[in-house]
């Protein structure tokens, strides 16, 4: 496939309105089978829901080997309220670039492996081992795919992964874990004119907040020298129905980022003990705690022979071989959960600081890199 071939099917999947929620992946998994399915390459389409289903590509060597896999998520975020200068789904390349929803993140890394394996596939290769491509659903909302997969022993398989993150082709070989606890408060409604016949369950919020905002709450932690130490915010909170009513319930949804040195379990249970501190003040406190999201941060050692395969890859073409982390999550947090141990890096094209935002956009020349990255670690990997 040429290099124009290569960016017309790049636009024609950027086109495909796979927004999550509800996602609809099922329309890229399909047309990614049918480009396989051209080439030979053998396809299984996983279902996860109505109109979502993950796609699991095998290209197979002569030989017994090793097993180099690829993934990438088929899901993108909504467009968002700010408006666009570039069509979300027109896939309009200009000066360069490809524009549009998922340009960035990441429909540019996940075609850039597909056609890596139909390249390597056109010059009869590999030899030996495999190349397995694990194209996702729902990576945008809990890494839901991932873990289905996961859960079914897909990634068990593997003795590498590459996860095509945008990361500018730089390697990265660590990122932080997520978690987000949703905490619910529940009063007593009454009218606004007689607040003391309720329960105001705004009022408790408050003093959850101002206490998790304090110095009660400290998240314990070692500092890991690449991705430095966690960080916390509370970024939604919702209660009450009118102003004349007592509010009755109120939520708040925070966003931890974790450092390997982090137990998730441990740090729910410091949120439990500072709720429970406020029942001192507020001895009608009623609570619970719900878990929206909870991905574990991942860490390879830069000492494995697969991430020095990678560093000498990515220097003979010409490329930073410096290694990083990433403060965003991957579907590596699920995949790193498989029975089997295997290392993990993030490598894809793409500038994460235009990933959800208007514009979004890929370089082309950045995509094009990432192919012949992709097809040369795939062949020094499985020789």
């Amino acid at each position: 496939m040429n290099q124009e071939q290569a960016t017309s099917f790049l636009q024609d999947i950027i086109k495909i309105k796979s927004v999550n929620p509800p996602g609809n992946e099922t329309e890229v998994a399909q047309k990614l089978k049918t480009l396989f399915d051209e080439h030979g390459i053998e396809t299984e389409l996983v279902e996860y829901d109505e109109n979502r289903a993950n796609l699991i590509a095998h290209l197979k060597g002569k030989e017994d080997g090793p097993v180099l896999g690829l993934t990438g998520h088929m899901d993108v975020v909504p467009t968002g309220e700010i408006e666009w200068q570039h069509d979300p789904f027109g896939a309009e390349e200009e000066d360069g670039k490809i524009y549009g929803r998922g340009a960035c993140d990441m429909k540019s890394g996940l075609v850039a492996c597909a056609l890596a394996m139909i390249s390597l596939k056109e010059k009869g290769l590999p030899e030996k081992g495999e190349v397995t491509l694990l194209a996702t659903v729902g990576e945008e909302a809990g890494a839901v795919g991932a873990h289905q997969l996961t859960k079914k022993g897909y990634a068990e398989q593997l003795d590498a992964l590459i996860v095509a993150e945008p990361t500018q082709n730089h390697i990265k070989i660590a990122h932080k874990g997520a978690l987000w606890p949703q905490i619910t408060t529940y009063g007593k409604t009454a009218h606004g004119s007689m607040p003391d016949m309720g329960t105001n369950a705004v009022t408790h919020m408050n003093e959850i907040i101002h206490r998790l905002s304090g110095d009660t709450f400290e998240l314990k932690y070692k500092e890991d020298e690449m991705l430095g130490g966690p960080t916390y915010s509370i970024n939604v909170i919702e209660g009450g129905s009118n102003t004349n009513v007592v509010p009755d319930q109120c939520f708040v949804n925070m966003d931890i980022r974790t450092v390997p040195s982090q137990d998730h379990k441990q740090i729910i249970k410091q949120i439990e003990q500072v709720i429970q501190s406020v029942k001192e003040k507020y001895p009608d406190l009623k609570t619970d705690i719900r878990i929206l999201n909870d991905q574990t941060s991942v860490k390879t050692s830069s000492e494995d022979p697969f991430v020095k395969l990678v560093q000498n890859t990515v220097e003979f073409l010409g490329g930073t071989t410096t290694l990083g982390g990433m403060t965003g999550y991957t579907d590596s947090s699920q995949f790193a959960h498989a029975a089997k141990t295997f290392p993990i890096i993030v490598l894809g094209p793409g500038d994460t600081s235009v990933a959800h935002q208007p514009d979004e956009y890929v370089e082309v020349a950045e995509y094009f890199n990432s192919i012949q990255l992709y097809e040369e670690i795939a062949k020094n990997f499985l020789t």
